[in-house]
């Protein structure tokens, strides 16, 4: 009999060394810890870590974002149907930056046709500018129609491109009060 009681402890004890370890795994991360008793200096953090969230999906006014030079800086781009706009933000796309440009170079291809257009500054002050506007409806109209390319420019005396790559298929997807589903 006795064997049986040893044999009986030993599975209550893995059981219960199971289901405790299924607490601290599936309880990680879930909650704050806010029990007095743990250790002052760790620090338990609820979701992924700050450094993982990367940038917003949609810029400080509400218009798409291109990465420029593994998001050192960001272009976002506004447009309706008479003009398009790129501001330049900051590597977390939540401030503008004015960089020593008159104006930004931007090729597009849309249905087996390429063209360049320049966006003069809109704001310039010193020579300097964060905004760039075209009132083009042609432009306007390939990007509304899904145009995709490229835009070149110079920050700090080095040489950022963005990629260019149109979708309006995602949700809820509205420029300054158009949607274009």
């Amino acid at each position: 009999m006795f064997p049986f009681c040893v044999l009986g402890v030993e599975m209550k004890f893995a059981r219960n060394l199971a289901v405790l370890a299924c607490l601290f795994t599936v309880g990680c991360g879930a909650k704050p810890v806010t029990d007095s008793g743990a250790d002052p200096d760790m620090v338990v953090m609820e979701g992924a870590p700050p450094d993982s969230l990367g940038h917003p999906e949609h810029g400080p006014n509400g218009g798409e974002l291109i990465e420029l030079g593994k998001e050192a800086f960001h272009l976002e781009m506004l447009h309706d149907d008479q003009s398009v706009t790129l501001n330049v933000l900051n590597g977390a796309a939540s401030e503008m930056v004015a960089i020593d440009a008159a104006e930004l170079s931007v090729s597009l291809k849309h249905d087996d046709e390429v063209k360049t257009f320049a966006l003069p500054a809109s704001n310039s002050t010193d020579g300097k500018a964060s905004s760039f506007t075209i009132t083009s409806t042609e432009m306007a109209g390939w990007m509304k129609e899904g145009a995709e390319g490229a835009v070149t420019l110079q920050i700090d005396g080095k040489s950022y491109t963005g990629k260019i790559s149109h979708d309006h298929g995602h949700e809820g997807h509205d420029h300054e009060g158009h949607d274009h589903d």
